[in-house]
């Protein structure tokens, strides 16, 4: 489970990093980020402190402490693309809420937050109750929009307290798509490039998904992200996770199970 959810976790990190906050729209300022912060709340009295602005790999950010976490307000264009939530975690160790039920909650608070949700072909790519041990678990919920076969960086990713309901962090991610989504490198010959980033390996399973991702600063780039899994070895399990370019069979990046 471990390794599933590093590679999980890797893919949409490829997906929606160094994205950049440039453009022709001028911040909006801390006291309109503030406000945008309180309507997420859904409280506008909310006791919300601005602490500082961040450059993210994911853009430029107001960050505001709530007393509970931090909420992230895009500087640019004032959506709230990160929320915290630290009490939610409490009396997180027993699972009260079956997955059907948290499914639901996790999709309600995502339509509520994220423009246009219920509009996109949002695609969930990731359900898992994930054990934190000793500091409890959560239920992790990702979903990317989906545009003719492609994942896009378009993301939600909403975490809740399994015995609760409570949701513990949010993160929503919209941009413009900048990229030819029709690969010139097939899916066969993606698989061969990356099954030969580990020599000698007897590959049992392997997944390729085309996905838009951020490689390089202001660049979005069509790639291919597969995941290779091959008989183990002295009872190490071989493969890992890779990222092509789908246009030029250029490997971005390979990350071998721990």
């Amino acid at each position: 489970m471990k390794r599933i959810h590093i590679v999980a976790m890797l893919c949409l990190v490829v997906a929606v990093s160094v994205v950049s906050a440039a453009g022709a729209s001028a911040p909006i300022g801390v006291d309109t980020a503030k406000e945008r912060a309180q309507d997420f709340l859904n409280a506008p009295d909310a006791t919300v402190q601005y602490q500082k602005t961040e450059r993210l790999n994911l853009g430029e950010y107001y960050v505001f402490g709530t007393g509970d976490g931090q909420i992230y307000v895009n500087a640019r264009t004032g959506a709230v693309e990160r929320a915290t939530f630290d009490s939610a975690r409490k009396d997180s160790r027993d699972v009260r809420l079956d997955r059907a039920a948290a499914e639901a909650t996790a999709r309600a608070y995502a339509e509520e937050k994220y423009s246009g949700f219920g509009k996109k072909n949002m695609r969930l790519t990731r359900s898992d109750l994930v054990s934190h041990g000793d500091a409890g678990s959560e239920y992790s919920y990702i979903w990317r929009e989906e545009i003719s076969g492609v994942l896009t960086p378009n993301t939600v990713v909403v975490n809740l307290n399994p015995s609760t309901g409570e949701i513990i962090s949010y993160l929503g991610i919209q941009r413009e798509i900048e990229c030819s989504l029709e690969p010139k490198l097939s899916r066969d010959e993606a698989l061969k490039i990356a099954a030969g980033q580990f020599p000698g390996i007897r590959v049992t399973n392997a997944t390729a998904d085309l996905s838009v991702g951020y490689t390089r600063p202001d660049a979005q780039t069509l790639t291919w992200v597969i995941t290779i899994r091959g008989e183990p070895v002295d009872h190490v399990l071989q493969g890992g996770l890779v990222i092509i370019d789908a246009q030029t069979g250029e490997v971005l990046m390979v990350s071998p199970y721990l």
